[in-house]
Formats: C-alpha cells, structure tokens, sequence
C-alpha cells in the first residue's frame, strides 16, 4: 500500500525517517525542544505499518489518558488518519480513541496510569509508542516491552519489524531516558545492557522544524526562563545543579491511587492572571506521617470567579461515587478540607469564598524558611523516609519543580545555594506547593543559643 499524500520534510526529519526503517534498531528515542518534528513522523510511520502489515496492532500511548486525549489523538492522529478514513481504508473510533483498518489492523491510544495499564498489556503490538516518556517509571516501560510480540507479516511474507519508539522534551539527566538510552545502562542494577547496539536516539530542535511553526513561536521559546529554554528550545538534559527542590522521580513521584476517605486534605492556592494561577490538592498520611499532594489546577487567563467554578467540580471527586451527583454535591465536597490556603491578595480570597471556596486563610509565605522546611520533608536518607510524595499524573507540578532554581547554582549538599535568592520564574506551581507543606507542616522557629541557632526543620500540627 503506498500513502499517495506528501509531506516536504525538513533534514533533520529526513534523519528520523531512515532510523525508523533501519531494521537493526529496534528501541528509539526522539527528543529535543518543543514542536520540533518529532511526533508527527512516528504517527505516519504507524499509519504507513498499519497499512503494509495486515491484522497488525499498535499502541500509542501517554501516562494518562485524558492526557493523550487532549494531545496527541486530537493534535496529530486525528487529523494524519483521517486522510485515510477519506479514502475508506478505515473507521476511527473517537470515543475510545481506536482506528480500526479494513485490512485488520488497529491503532490503539492507551493510558499508562494505573486504571489503565491492564487494558494495555492485555495485547501484543508491532510498534509501541510512548509520548512525554519521562511522565512514566520504568518498571512500567519494561512491562510494555514484553508485549512488543506481534507476528503480522506484510503481501511478501516478510514478518513485522518490532519497533519501541518513545519522545519526550528532557528534563533531568537522571532520568531513566538518559541513563537507558544515552549511556546504555539498565536504569535500575544500573548494569551495562547487552542488547544497546539496538538502541538509537535523536535530537530534534525546533529550529530544524521552523517553517512549520507559526510566526513568532520560536521567539516565544527564546524568550522562556533558563531552566524551560533548555528543555524546551535546547532540548537538553539538565542536572540537579541549582533546583530548590531536586525531585526524584524513583523516590517522590508515585502512581495515583484512591486517597482513604479518612485522611486529612487541604488545598493550596497562587493567584494569577498572566501568570497561571495554581491550586493543589494536598493529603495528609497520619499514619506514616506523610503527604501526597494529588490533584492540580493549572490556568492563565481566568478570573477568580471562574477557577472557583473549577475547584468546586475537581473537589466533587473526593466524594463517593453516590454522592457525585447531587446538585448539592460541591458543599459537601468543601467539609472535607481541613484547610485552603492562599496568597495574600485578599480581594481575590473574598472572590473565592463569594462562589464557595472555603473558608480560606492566608498562607505562610515565609520564602527561605518554607524551602527549607519543604527540603527537609523532601530529604531521603539510609535511615530516614521522605514525608512528602507527589503524583505521577500531575504534570505541571511536576514540571515547574525541574525548572524551579536558585540564582547562584553552586549548591551545598542538601540543594541550599549559597546566596539563599531563587529565580521568580515559572515558580507559580512550587508557590504553592511550599504553601500546603508548610500548612500541613508548619516551620518550628530557630532556637536561639546565645548567638547559635538550632533549627528543629518541621513538625505536624496536631491541631
């Protein structure tokens, strides 16, 4: 079957078309900056594999579902296989985000997030395709691998060629995308992998891509912080160097599970306008003494009043299923928060408790005190737990703390920099993060000892 529409690709995409058909390379990893060709390439090479090998399956998938939803299925699948829906080669099924060819083969969109994972490996796939691969553990990764056992052949009888692809814009050099496919090491014995003359990855930059881009896009990239300029402009891997908050994805980032009705919740919030105003949802483990903070709400450009409407229908879903329904179902919602705090505009908490948010206090906006304390809640040692977790499918959090950085990079051992002054960029998200730590938390006060100070770090208030 030959795809009769054309596509003038730029060198660099030209470079990823020939590693997508070398047969000797089975795992593959584009990365590099934002909107820079590499999706759409692998998409159309699922379409072209789809079309060449009959009854052929093959995933494509994002850690959360609504995720891949919002992003890939509407933004680039969509719109690449309905060229051939038009042409009555097959039907897509937008509901559960499928298309189903006449000659057998189906393109599946998966989630990788916990409710979802079983559906996924519940099949076996010539090309699998994980997007914003970083999102996932890899543990979760090797699972997918072992479903990558699909025995479709095409009209010459030539068997299928197993392809595990991924993309993603960096972000840490620990990361398992790094150590897996830059040096060639198993991400967790941290063993040299036999098998790397497999393996292949290529950096894309959105430069390469520019007359695909809308005017003024790369301007918009070069004109980001540092830390999301190198992600996403660069496309490079970052070290730990100068973050306020060095996240371990092995440690502190976890799978979503249902919070126990029993534990206490809060909710923490940074106003904004221009900048994206934040809420998250915190909740306290009293049992081991811990955190999750485990829902989020991320937008530029709503007023007050509108975000409140938001919070209201996000919170409904710390109910019972049987309790959702019901038209009074949000003021039941607001009784299971202990606290909701805030930034310090007090018009705007008035906004928030006029449309049902509440009652709210403001929150403790001590700056160098509160990252202290949060980076003590964060500490992970031999002998000593992390008392703060953060969900894997909260991805704006996630992503504003890898860029969240010190103004002088030369770091002590417990990520404190020696000028003590962070960067006031994209730190919307990790304001509010150190407000529901240090609400859940609170800082206990330095002890004076006769011009010593003795700092205790944190402590639970009981209260």
């Amino acid at each position: 079957m030959i795809i009769a529409d054309e596509v003038r690709w730029n060198p660099k995409q030209l470079e990823g078309l020939k590693l997508l058909g070398d047969r000797t390379k089975k795992f593959i990893k584009f990365y590099g900056g934002s909107r820079s060709g590499k999706t759409y390439q692998i998409i159309r090479a699922i379409r072209i594999r789809a079309l060449k090998y009959p009854c052929s399956k093959h995933l494509v998938a994002r850690f959360s579902f609504a995720n891949a939803k919002k992003t890939i299925w509407l933004q680039t699948m969509l719109p690449e296989f309905r060229k051939d829906e038009k042409l009555g080669l097959c039907k897509i099924l937008k509901e559960v985000g499928q298309v189903h060819y006449k000659n057998g083969s189906i393109v599946i969109l998966g989630g990788l997030e916990p409710s979802s994972i079983d559906s996924v490996l519940a099949a076996e796939y010539g090309t699998i395709f994980i997007t914003e691969a970083n999102e996932n553990r890899y543990e979760v990764i090797e699972n997918l691998v072992s479903r990558l056992n699909d025995t479709s052949k095409d009209a010459e009888g030539n068997p299928i060629k197993l392809k595990f692809i991924i993309d993603l814009n960096p972000t840490v050099e620990t990361s398992w995308t790094n150590v897996l496919f830059m040096k060639g090491l198993d991400p967790i014995s941290r063993t040299p992998k036999p098998n790397f003359h497999e393996y292949a990855s290529l950096w894309f930059s959105p430069y390469d891509n520019k007359e695909n881009l809308a005017n003024g896009y790369i301007e918009t990239l070069e004109n980001l912080s540092a830390a999301k300029r190198r992600r996403f402009l660069e496309g490079k891997y970052s070290s730990y160097e100068g973050l306020v908050f060095p996240v371990d994805e092995d440690i502190h980032i976890v799978d979503d599970f249902e919070i126990p009705a029993d534990w206490k919740r809060i909710r923490a919030i940074d106003f904004g306008y221009t900048h994206p105003f934040v809420c998250l949802w915190f909740a306290y483990d009293k049992a081991n003494d811990r955190a999750f903070v485990y829902r989020e709400w991320i937008q530029s450009r709503w007023t007050v009043r509108s975000h409140s409407e938001k919070i209201k229908e996000l919170s409904i879903g710390d109910l019972l299923p049987e309790q959702r329904s019901s038209k009074e179902a949000w003021k039941f919602a607001e009784k299971k928060y202990s606290a909701t705090v805030c930034d310090h505009d007090a018009e705007d908490r008035a906004t928030l408790e006029e449309n049902g948010i509440g009652p709210v206090k403001p929150a403790n906006k001590e700056v160098l005190a509160g990252i202290d304390n949060v980076i003590d809640l964060m500490e992970c040692s031999e002998n000593k737990k992390p008392r703060i977790y953060i969900f894997r499918s909260l991805v704006g959090l996630r992503e504003s703390l890898d860029s969240f950085r010190w103004k002088d990079t030369t770091m002590s051992n417990r990520g404190r920099a020696k000028d003590r002054e962070v960067l006031k960029e994209d730190d919307d998200p990790a304001d509010a993060f150190r407000y529901g730590l240090c609400e859940l938390f609170p800082i206990v006060p330095a002890i004076d000892l006769g011009g010593l100070s003795l700092n205790l770090g944190s402590s639970w208030n009981k209260k």
